[in-house]
Order: C-alpha cells, then structure tokens, then sequence
C-alpha cells in the first residue's frame, strides 16, 4: 500500500534488553548494566528501559521493598542522562502510593524534564498480592509534536486499554515490560497487532531469560506491523531510526480509495454499543 512521506526529525529508538538472571543482588546489578546502556544512546533518541527498574529480578516483597529506596537516585539519573543526551527517556519504576504500591512509567523529554507519567491498568494476580493499584489517567500523552503513548506489560492483554490507546492516536508507544512467562511468538503477534492497530512505532523492553521460547523480545515494530529489530534472547541494546509522524496507509475497502490504517475501522462498528461490559 502506498505511504506518505514526512520531513519531520526522526528519533532514534533504541530497546535495552537486561538478563533476568544477574547474581547475588539482582536489582542492583540490572540497573548497573541499564545505566551504562544509556551511556551509549546517541543524541536525539527515544530510549525505553524494562518495567521494574528499580527491583529487576526480585520478587521477595521485602527485598522488592528495599530496592525502592533507589527510585529517587535512578530518576534523578535518567533525568539528567535525557538532558546530556538530549533525547527522551522511558523509566519504569515502583513506588508508594498511600498504602499500596503505583507501577509507574515516566517520560523524560530532551531538556531532562519529567513531562509524563502512565499508571498501568491492568494488574496481574502478583502484584495484587504486592499491593499494587491500578491507575485510571491518560494513556497518550503530546510533547514537541509527538504523541506518545504507553502500556505496561499486562496491560497488553486488554482489548480495552488496546482500543483506548488506539482513540489516542499515538505516534509512538513506550511499552516498558517485565513478561517472563508468555512464548515469543505470542509476544511478536501482540506487538505487531499494537503496532498496526494505533498505526503507531511500537518501542517494547524486556529481560532476557535466555530461553528463545519464552520472554525476551525486546523490539521495534514499525506501523505497519513490521519488527524493524527484536534481540530475542539476547543481552544488549538495538537501535532504529523512525519518523514520528509516518503513517501506514491501507486501500478503504476492495476499489476504494486510501486511508490511513488508524481510522480505517472508524464507523464500521455502530453495533458495538450494544454490547453489554
């Protein structure tokens, strides 16, 4: 299908994949090897970081507690590295929130300013148990001319939140995430169907588990569903560069004219209100 062309600046989008497995103290070792993978962004990028930077690869609630008290210093941090950078950044980190527990994915823009924060809303049966609450804000957030959306690991497995990010129309979608029990080809057919649904770059992080069957795949999916890079099972980083504002456009039906792929279902449903939840 034909696709337009835009001069606006690309980015360049960069996934950093952390080892699930790393030693006596995990948490602490993950995030050593975050933060010198940062040091090798280059300028002018969208970075994306694994849910759980701060308590990667615990899951002791004490423990998970304790590694906490590094979520200060690693915001601190990410901020200034968006600053010397002059790119934008993606952190995902626990904090307090009154008496439970928030999963929180902040964005830091060029100047090193914390200019958006998405609560997941979807929230699996362990961190329930760690008392985490679900958010209820904004999923799409506009910064310089971009739109940028997010979702947070479980959060993928809602048709729902799937739409309501599609209604956004984001340009790209920060999708930080901790999956370390679904196969990859799931994980690649999720991705893609993200990616072509909100007609939007797709930048997915994750953590090895070195089983090129389950988990891993920290990737970039294009909008019209092609993985531009995905590292598998591997430890590392990948960068692409994307266009923001591109666009898959699709034929609007047998004969019929082009439209862009977002609004391509727009009016076809008027059966779905009927639904009931």
């Amino acid at each position: 299908m034909s696709e337009n062309n835009t001069n606006a600046k690309c980015l360049q989008a960069v996934v950093i994949q952390a080892d699930y497995f790393a030693g006596e103290d995990p948490a602490k070792e993950i995030l050593s090897f975050l933060f010198s993978e940062l040091d090798r962004i280059p300028e002018n990028s969208i970075a994306v970081l694994p849910e759980y930077t701060n308590a990667t690869g615990l899951s002791d609630p004490a423990l998970i507690e304790a590694a906490m008290s590094r979520t200060d210093m690693i915001l601190e941090h990410v901020s200034a590295k968006a600053k010397e950078k002059k790119s934008y950044i993606a952190v995902n980190v626990l904090q307090h929130e009154g008496a439970g527990l928030a999963n929180r994915t902040m964005l830091f823009s060029p100047e090193g300013e914390h200019v958006f924060t998405y609560q997941k809303k979807n929230i699996p049966p362990s961190e329930i148990a760690l008392g985490v609450l679900s958010g209820n804000g904004p999923s799409v957030f506009s910064h310089n001319g971009i739109r940028f959306g997010c979702l947070t690991c479980y959060d993928i497995y809602s048709a729902r939140l799937l739409e309501e990010l599609a209604a956004g129309r984001p340009d790209i979608i920060v999708f930080p995430t901790y999956q370390r029990g679904e196969r990859t080809d799931i994980i690649r057919a999720q991705v893609k169907l993200l990616a072509f649904r909100c007609n939007a770059y797709v930048v997915r992080t994750s953590c090895s588990l070195h089983d090129p069957a389950y988990g891993g795949c920290s990737m970039i999916v294009s909008p019209d569903g092609q993985i531009r890079c995905d590292l598998a099972d591997s430890i590392g980083s990948a960068c692409v560069s994307v266009d923001p504002q591109w666009k898959y456009y699709r034929s609007a039906g047998f004969g019929g004219g082009i439209v862009r792929n977002d609004v391509f279902l727009e009016g076809r449903f008027q059966w779905a209100d009927t639904l009931k939840a």
